[in-house]
């Protein structure tokens, strides 16, 4: 018996050891892509937020003071925080729709009422079509048919009707809510197949309690799926400073400062041909917003953690 517990110890011992190779090497390959892609990339974009780039030579010298000073100047700008502004109206409509709407949506569907799978598809197909001619179509729709449309429903086509895009009253907010719905499907698959994962026993445990709908939601779909909801809701405190709202894909770089969102900012500083010299200030305002968005992040993540443990 001694030896046959002696052999059963070497043999759990090799396995165990067989198994932390076998983790290791599975680890090895995304902890180098981390390693190149994430810190690598990001580190020499630390660098050049305290560097300037010389168009003469070519070349990046060491000037910390230089960005530092352009930022002071751009945030006494009353378009600096025009930008700030309309960035966080569309992380909050992106938001709102990504997580109160997207749940009651996926809710509609997990519960199979009428039309669901038709929604269901509806809401997937921006997910299908490629972005760029997806926003080629949302603005042939908006600038031509649309502006058509009304005028024979409302003028009998008497009278020109202005593109909706050129409108500077409006088009801001009919792209926050075209970006908020191109995004919204995706949202909802996850959660509804996060409901999906419910158990069925739990559904019918409440059915006999002579649980309302109402009550079904909030006190055993939403507890259960609220991991999900914070992976979405704290993934999203991160595109605070980075969503363009789909503004380049429409606009391309013609938009005024007035109504730009930070993202968009960024975008258009080191998209053009000549925008080397941009790099610099570009890589000290990203490292200025994840200054604000980290500390934003693990607040929301906090408090999201606590709802979820009530």
């Amino acid at each position: 018996m001694a030896f046959a517990k002696k052999i059963n110890l070497s043999g759990q011992s090799a396995s165990t050891k067989g198994d932390l190779v076998f983790y290791c090497l599975m680890l090895l390959i995304p902890l180098v892509q981390i390693g190149i892609f994430y810190f690598g990339v990001n580190f020499q974009s630390i660098m050049m937020s305290f560097q300037v780039y010389s168009t003469v030579d070519n070349t990046f010298t060491w000037d910390a003071s230089r960005n530092f000073n352009l930022f002071l100047n751009d945030i006494k700008e009353p378009w600096f925080w025009s930008m700030v502004k309309d960035s966080f109206v569309v992380w909050v409509a992106s938001q709102f729709a990504g997580t109160v709407l997207a749940l009651l949506f996926s809710y509609y569907i997990y519960k199979k009422r009428t039309l669901s799978k038709f929604f269901k598809f509806v809401l997937f197909l921006p997910s299908i079509i490629p972005g760029i001619l997806l926003s080629l179509i949302f603005k042939f729709f908006m600038n031509t048919a649309t502006p058509v449309f009304m005028n024979k429903l409302f003028y009998g086509g008497e009278r020109v009707v202005e593109a909706l895009l050129q409108n500077p009253n409006l088009y801001f907010w009919i792209i926050t809510i075209y970006s908020t719905w191109i995004g919204f499907g995706s949202q909802v698959l996850v959660y509804s197949g996060a409901m999906d994962q419910i158990p069925t026993e739990m559904i019918e445990a409440g059915k006999l309690d002579g649980v309302t709908p109402v009550r079904e939601f909030f006190s055993l779909i939403l507890p259960t799926v609220m991991p999900t909801v914070t992976t979405f809701v704290v993934a999203g405190v991160a595109t605070i400073f980075t969503n363009q709202n789909n503004l380049f894909a429409i606009f391309g770089g013609n938009l005024p400062g007035t109504d730009q969102t930070i993202g968009y900012y960024l975008y258009t500083m080191v998209s053009g041909q000549d925008s080397m010299g941009n790099y610099c200030y570009a890589s000290f305002l990203g490292l200025v917003s994840t200054c604000i968005a980290v500390p934003i992040t693990f607040v929301v993540r906090k408090i999201l953690q606590r709802v979820g443990d009530r």
